[in-house]
């Protein structure tokens, strides 16, 4: 049974050049970690083994086209991970080289989580370039997002406002769930400061939200990004934000839709629930809404 697993791995032998009898040839040797695995994957999936080495062995080959990679990607998923949907091959945002190479500056190598939000948050921006008013982040972390506030605006005489503790979450209540803790998620000021050292169109209030918003009590605002994750500071930033928003501009949740973030998500329907304005849940785990 071995043999017969791990054959799609090894490939066909290579045929001899006369078709006169030849030797059998020796039984394959396979390391011992190969034949474990094998094994393990036989005893989990009896059924499947065979078919998900081959899916495995078509997908590394190096003559296979990038469609024939991506079909047998999508199988492996399907069968590990049948809760995840692939999207349809293709799409033209993951050839954006300048776009993907900005996500690298900022992210841990490997981990592409957010290229999705990043590349969502920074379209919408388009969307309000001709309006008025300035920028805010609130949960400005390392600067990923607020680079992309600094950059889209560095031409027009405007302010970017960013709020962060530098501490982290704050404690999170019961409706918050238990995916948070205090502290999670903290970056020091400098962090920030180097991630926009080619930029001069920000500011930051360094504080627990919501206690230096009264400094931007005049502006107004055609772009907010909420990014705090939880009950408390998601509401505080909506009931300070939402009225000093022109018209036609836009508010992005970055958490409304991930199960780690069920208080940040509730604070943001009942704040909507009593305003005339909906929120557009994205497939991405954002949420965002046009100020009317």
């Amino acid at each position: 049974m071995l043999k017969r697993i791990m054959a799609p791995l090894l490939g066909p032998r290579a045929k001899t050049e006369s078709e006169a009898p030849v030797q059998p040839a020796p039984a394959p040797v396979y390391s011992s970690d190969a034949a474990r695995l094998a094994a393990e994957i036989e005893s989990l999936a009896p059924d499947k083994a065979v078919q998900l080495l081959t899916l495995l062995k078509r997908g590394l080959e190096f003559q296979s086209s990038e469609f024939e990679r991506y079909l047998s990607a999508e199988a492996l998923t399907t069968a590990i991970y049948p809760k995840f949907k692939f999207s349809e091959f293709a799409r033209i945002f993951l050839e954006d080289e300048a776009f993907l190479a900005y996500y690298m500056r900022f992210m841990d190598v490997g981990n592409w989580h957010s290229l999705d939000r990043k590349y969502a948050m920074n379209e919408l921006l388009k969307l309000v370039l001709h309006l008025e008013g300035d920028a805010a982040e609130c949960g400005a972390y390392r600067g990923a997002t607020a680079y992309l506030l600094c950059q889209a605006f560095r031409k027009i005489p405007m302010s970017i406002h960013l709020f962060d503790s530098f501490e982290g979450l704050s404690e999170p209540a019961s409706v918050d769930g238990t995916y948070w803790r205090k502290g999670s998620l903290t970056a020091a000021e400098d962090e920030l400061t180097q991630s926009l050292r080619e930029f001069d169109n920000y500011r930051i209030y360094k504080g627990w939200i919501p206690t230096r918003f009264a400094e931007a009590a005049d502006c107004r605002f055609r772009f907010v990004h909420v990014d705090v994750d939880l009950y408390q500071p998601t509401l505080d930033s909506l009931q300070f934000f939402y009225p000093r928003m022109v018209a036609g501009g836009i508010i992005l949740l970055d958490d409304h839709g991930f199960k780690s973030c069920p208080g940040a998500k509730q604070a943001a329907d009942e704040f909507f629930e009593s305003k005339a304005e909906n929120l557009a849940l994205l497939p991405t785990g954002q949420a965002f809404t046009i100020k009317q």
